[in-house]
């Protein structure tokens, strides 16, 4: 199963833009958990951490087709360098606003120039697969190993967060997310040879036009996996808690997330003779229903049992819809096209997380989990839409 993988890594550059685009990925897992945990304790208001978390995802969200569009027409280069040093400096900035109690549209500001900033780098590395492999099998099969960076990254983050909160201080552990963003920041900066050259407005980038309603319900798409997954995170939180083994929903969530790992290593090793688009919809399908047992499930044991197996199809559809932007949008506008889904996936998380804070207030927990998979049947049904009437007629790529 790993075999495809050693040779990607033995591509020339591969490795090095791999490994910095997982620690530049890094702030996307720390940076709104820390932003909680530290505002909460120095203000002591879950509101007020929560919305200032929330202004920095909406940020990156906002301006993250914006990074998309100058990284095909210019380079990665200088935006990552640009990128990397604002988004520190936000951080910072933040900190310091907090440790001196600054007024609340102060610390909204600073969170806003933090996540907008925030270089998409998983967008970006993912371009660079492109330049490097050209379109085909060996590309889905680098896509597959970005989603399991992914996990990595949703694993590790929040871990290191919680302990260098709890061990060493909350300060230290945003500045944490700061630092590696940074570094990974620079260091994809620094791997020129593999930096898909800027197309600028010579050659006519701007104008290949971008299958606007295909991309839109891809997004959409994207929108509801965010609002998924934020949902059960959301609702386990509370499960775990009310079962009285708070401290074990990290460790359930981890084990949700390595599923999803798993699946996407077996995922990327396959040679699919499906068309993507059917691979979209099934995925779309079975996240859904992988769902349905929760609201039955009564013990802590039982939902790590549920979401181990709910998370064999996290990895596959997230690639999926990946794999179908790159089929369906030219070249000269990929990125830009990738950011749109990601934007999509970002902005779904907080509705997701509200309307499942909210059930859990009104009904409980466990039938709190009902909302997660009505959102994920929702999605399955626009993943039947787009997939069946909204495929663009030209197409850029053949698995």
């Amino acid at each position: 199963m790993l075999k495809p993988y050693v040779h990607l890594m033995r591509r020339p550059g591969a490795s090095a833009f791999f490994t910095a685009g997982i620690l530049g990925r890094m702030p996307i897992s720390m940076i709104g958990l820390g932003i909680v945990i530290l505002i909460a304790q120095e203000s002591g208001s879950y509101g007020l951490a929560g919305a200032v978390s929330g202004v920095a995802v909406i940020a990156g969200a906002l301006t993250g087709p914006i990074q998309g569009r100058l990284v095909d027409r210019f380079g990665q280069r200088t935006l990552l360098l640009v990128g990397s040093v604002l988004c520190t400096i936000g951080l910072a900035a933040l900190l310091v606003a907090v440790r001196a109690d600054s007024a609340t549209w102060v610390l909204y500001l600073l969170s806003f120039v933090a996540g907008g900033t925030r270089p998409q780098v998983g967008s970006f590395v993912r371009a660079r697969w492109t330049h490097l492999l050209g379109r085909g099998r060996a590309l889905q099969t680098a896509f597959a190993l970005e989603a399991v960076g992914d996990e990595v990254v949703f694993i590790v983050g929040p871990v290191l967060v919680t302990t260098l909160a709890t061990q060493v201080s909350p300060y230290a552990a945003l500045a944490a997310a700061g630092v590696l963003g940074l570094a990974g920041g620079i260091w994809l900066a620094s791997l020129r040879a593999s930096d898909p050259p800027g197309r600028g407005k010579a050659d006519g980038a701007e104008q290949a036009p971008l299958p606007w309603l295909s991309l839109m319900l891809l997004s959409l798409i994207g929108l509801g996996l965010g609002a998924t997954l934020g949902g059960v995170e959301v609702v386990t939180i509370a499960f775990t808690t009310e079962k009285g083994q708070a401290e074990l929903s990290g460790v359930v969530l981890a084990v949700w997330a390595f599923g999803s790992l798993l699946a996407g290593l077996w995922y990327g090793s396959v040679h699919w003779r499906a068309p993507v688009e059917r691979r979209l919809l099934f995925g779309a399908i079975l996240l859904a229903v992988s769902l349905a047992p929760l609201p039955w499930v009564d013990s802590v044991l039982l939902v790590g049992v549920v979401l181990f197996f709910c998370g064999f199809t996290i990895a596959p559809t997230m690639v999926a819809l990946t794999a179908c932007v790159e089929e369906w949008v030219p070249p000269q506008r990929l990125t830009e096209a990738i950011t749109w889904t990601v934007t999509g996936i970002l902005l779904g998380v907080a509705p997701g997380n509200a309307a499942s804070g909210h059930a859990v207030d009104v009904w409980g927990p466990s039938t709190a989990y009902w909302v997660p998979f009505s959102i994920g049947i929702t999605c399955a049904l626009v993943a039947a839409l787009a997939t069946t009437f909204a495929r663009p007629k030209t197409r850029f790529a053949h698995n």
